[in-house]
């Protein structure tokens, strides 16, 4: 996240002197209203390196619009040490992000947390410690299967670069595509976000197995688990949205 990209006049009191970016920003953010920024404060001054401090930056701020006029709520939400546990993580994961969408996404699933009528926040913030394990091709993988459940008009898979399945002749370049694309999926998979759908052979068949890919014949789908952790980050299956 650069500078650069930083809106040029701030909603807030951040100053941007380089000369001290760490400390100003620790300071602006314990200022900012409502409570999220004396939160996040004292993290970014404790642990954050300098020159990820405007990610973290974006993050309060986007978290400070969402719940803009009910600062009342806010003060009862954070005596709670679970809620501000995960803010924090939010904070964390906000600094090694790389784009201003991931920050988004974290920004939703945190908000979306605090916000939920249920108070088991613990439970929510797997969903954040789950977000942090995937990286944002995955995510994207992860939204594409999750469009596609339910129904879509479009081709949720047409933005994602997914390579032809390499064959017998394929040259080196190919075999790796495909397997670090495989290997995004068998990620998905082994986090619970995807799911494998066994076809049911004609009665009296055996299933089919596949040699090539050491399984019986499957299609993948998103799973539940998937689908709620898209639903956090604002990121709804079509099945899952409120009609």
């Amino acid at each position: 996240m650069s500078k650069e990209n930083l809106p040029e006049t701030p909603i807030d009191d951040l100053e941007h002197d380089q000369r001290d970016a760490l400390a100003a920003t620790g300071r602006a953010l314990a200022g900012l209203v409502p409570m999220f920024g004396g939160v996040v404060g004292e993290l970014v001054t404790r642990t954050i390196p300098e020159q990820r401090t405007d990610r973290v930056v974006r993050y309060v701020r986007g978290l400070n619009a969402r719940f803009d006029g009910i600062e009342a709520r806010l003060q009862e939400l954070l005596t709670d040490p679970n809620n501000v546990d995960l803010v924090e993580e939010g904070g964390y994961q906000s600094a090694r992000a790389t784009s201003d969408e991931r920050i988004q996404h974290i920004t939703a699933l945190v908000a979306n947390g605090l916000d939920a009528d249920d108070a088991d926040v613990i439970r929510r913030k797997r969903l954040a410690r789950l977000l942090g394990q995937i990286d944002d091709d995955e995510l994207a993988l992860l939204n594409a299967y999750g469009q596609s459940y339910g129904g879509s008009n479009q081709n949720p898979f047409a933005a994602i670069s997914r390579p032809d399945p390499a064959h017998l002749g394929s040259g080196i370049e190919e075999i790796d595509a495909e397997k670090l694309y495989e290997a995004g999926v068998e990620h998905l998979l082994s986090l619970g976000l995807l799911t494998k759908n066994y076809r049911n052979p004609p009665r009296g068949e055996a299933p089919k197995f596949d040699a090539r890919k050491g399984d019986y014949e499957h299609s993948r789908e998103v799973s539940y688990l998937g689908r709620l952790l898209l639903r956090f980050i604002d990121r709804p299956s079509p099945i899952d949205i409120e009609k």
